[in-house]
């Protein structure tokens, strides 16, 4: 078999999300006396109370749905490193901590200094209320004090005979530049028509302003804008996503509406609305100052390292088999407050993934607990991993596996939990069954002892961490109790969490990791599966519990300087159709350059059905365009 080791963290397929179908059996009680029933239902009560405590706060508004670099996953890794090192695992482990970070980024965020005051000459001031505008993450810090001046949409445009910034001089004042573009209706066939153009967009704007010698950018919503927002002038969040050479140089900001519109009243110029009704009838733009008016105030943006990491706790091994590791992990991480990742991407509301992944991380904590308590003479090492990263293509369970603690050659098998939260009809799925020659016995004789019907898949790949194990060859299995309508949507909360159910799950796993600990584990090289039979039916999955979503149907390797290889193409999918092929490199997604999985989850979700989309790709030194097309 093709081994997948050196892009497997990417090999994932443009589905909905960066999940599979994965759950393991549950083992059910022996036959015992009244006495013994009594003290494990006791038992099970107190498990279920640590489930719930320990998924009641992963699971919180607070913990801002544990998104890339927020404090609330930050929260959430404390809170996972705290509940290891309770257990009794050693967390001293990578510069004497529990945490292996992956990926850094500088973050921007807004401090408590901030005011917006219009002063006029008549000493006349107007202080902004901090609920009508907004400095923007674009922005530098720092007091300002500038004549005011209207700079229309701020746009510079010799191809469609536009300048806001001819016959005026921008030279260090504060610039209001409206959203968007003249004439959105597309009439004139002016810029992109009734689309944005590149000139719509907000860091052109401010670098246009910038270069015409603007110190300072007001944004103002255009009067198209709030027409089909219905009236609603909301601000903008401090947080712009920006091109990554962007530099901030100015102080931008978002001010309302009817802010710009009393001052332009007050100085005895038309309305904003009238302004640009004005310009798409006579394309002839009009930027004035505002005589006697300043812009004073001031911005505070603190700027700090932040980054993602995995958290590790290890259960040292005895005895022979003590070199010998196995890994039981589950993601932390979820999406935040959505964004292209959602299935409801309307909303900003708080994402806070009470299945996806609270559950499986509340199911490794309490398994880490219960295996800690161990008294097993001669047994493996066992390394509990929360990954992060896993929403984002599987980053930080590929980077262990890139960076391990122990040799991967080591590590015999890995358990993964991934959306155990939500067990139905005592159903359970478990991928990975035939990895090793041990594993379905095990599997089946826990099942039978919890009463659960299995649904057994082979192979090991699939969009969750243990993926990444198993391109290394490690056997693995995964258990998933099933996609519902509340997946990757801010409904997915506490409430439909079946907490009995993780117990159930912990409980069959205990069994199976007893054997893990002690047995030999045979690995399958030839085990079955792949993410091609995953998302292209194998007719194993409950079709309709599967989200729907626009799917490419590519499997994509390691992005290089250029763009990222195409590895696999599904039969009778949109790519196969468009004529990719497995070997080609993909450059650019309807003239814009494709550096990132991201970059091509977001073009893909921006398709409109039935539209022709060119995308130029490498192929055999030679580049091509191919139009792809999704089904109206």
């Amino acid at each position: 078999m093709k081994s997948f080791s050196s892009f497997l963290s990417f090999f994932v397929f443009l589905f909905l999300s960066s999940h599979a179908t994965w759950p393991l059996p549950l083992l059910a009680d022996e036959p015992m006396d009244a006495a013994q029933e009594e003290e494990d239902a006791a038992s099970n009560t107190q498990i279920e109370s640590r489930l719930a405590e320990d998924l009641n706060y992963l699971a919180a508004d607070e913990r801002e749905g544990r998104g890339p670099y927020t404090q609330g996953q930050k929260e959430a890794a404390d809170f996972i490193a705290q509940q290891f090192a309770e257990a009794g695992l050693k967390t001293k482990l990578i510069e004497r901590g529990p945490f292996q970070v992956f990926a850094k980024r500088e973050f921007l965020e807004l401090g408590e200094q901030n005011q917006l005051t219009f002063a006029e000459t008549d000493n006349n001031v107007n202080e902004v209320p901090a609920s009508d505008y907004q400095p923007l993450s674009p922005s530098t810090g720092g007091k300002f004090d500038l004549p005011l001046a209207m700079a229309g949409y701020g746009i510079t445009s010799s191809r469609d005979d536009y300048d806001d910034y001819a016959n005026f001089d921008a030279t260090g004042k504060a610039v209001i530049v409206l959203r968007h573009e003249p004439d959105q209706s597309g009439k004139t066939g002016k810029f992109a028509g009734d689309k944005n153009s590149n000139h719509a967009a907000l860091a052109t704007k401010i670098e246009n302003a910038v270069q015409h010698g603007a110190a300072a950018v007001f944004i103002v919503t255009d009067d198209v804008t709030l027409s089909k927002e219905r009236g609603r002038d909301e601000l903008f969040d401090f947080q712009i996503r920006m091109p990554k050479n962007f530099k901030p140089k100015v102080p931008v900001i978002h001010v309302k509406r009817a802010v710009i519109d009393a001052l332009l009243k007050q100085a005895g110029q038309s309305s904003l609305a009238e302004w640009e009704a004005n310009v798409d009838e006579t394309w002839k733009p009009n930027s004035f100052d505002l005589e006697g008016v300043r812009a004073q105030g001031e911005v505070e943006i603190v700027a700090s390292e932040r980054v993602q990491k995995n958290v590790l706790g290890l259960l040292p091994g005895k005895g022979e088999l003590a070199s010998e590791v196995v890994v039981v992990g589950a993601h932390y991480d979820h999406i935040g407050r959505g964004g292209s990742g959602s299935l409801a991407p309307w909303t900003r509301d708080i994402h806070n993934g009470a299945d996806d992944n609270a559950s499986g991380t509340v199911a490794l904590l309490e398994t880490a607990r219960r295996c800690a308590a161990w008294n097993i003479a001669n047994r493996r090492t066992f390394l509990f991993i929360a990954f992060g990263g896993e929403e984002q293509g599987l980053i930080g369970s590929e980077y262990y596996v890139r960076h391990p603690l122990y040799d991967m050659e080591k590590t015999v098998a890995m358990l993964n939990y991934d959306m155990v939260g939500r067990l139905r009809k005592e159903r359970l799925t478990v991928y990975g069954y035939n990895t090793a020659k041990e594993f379905e016995a095990w599997l089946d004789e826990a099942a039978k002892e919890q009463g659960l019907e299995l649904n057994k898949i082979s192979g090991g790949y699939g969009p969750s961490d243990h993926a990444s194990f198993y391109g290394r060859g490690v056997p693995v299995m995964h258990d998933f109790t099933g996609f519902h309508s509340q997946y990757h949507r801010p409904s997915d909360d506490i409430e439909y969490i079946n907490v009995p159910g993780i117990r159930k799950v912990v409980d069959m796993n205990m069994a199976i990791l007893k054997h893990l600990a002690t047995e030999k584990i045979t690995p399958v090289p030839e085990a079955g599966g792949s993410l091609l039979d995953l998302y292209f039916g194998d007719g194993s999955a409950d079709e309709e519990d599967l989200p729907k979503r626009r799917l490419l149907g590519v499997a994509l390797g390691d992005f290089n300087e250029s763009g990222i290889p195409i590895q696999a193409v599904g039969q009778e999918t949109v790519a196969q159709k468009a004529g990719l092929q497995p070997g080609d490199l993909l450059l650019s997604w309807k003239g814009k350059p494709i550096q990132s999985l991201q970059d091509l989850r977001q073009a893909v979700d921006a398709a409109q059905p039935g539209e022709k989309i060119p995308v130029r790709i490498l192929r055999d030194e030679k580049e091509l365009e191919l139009d792809v097309e999704f089904a109206q």
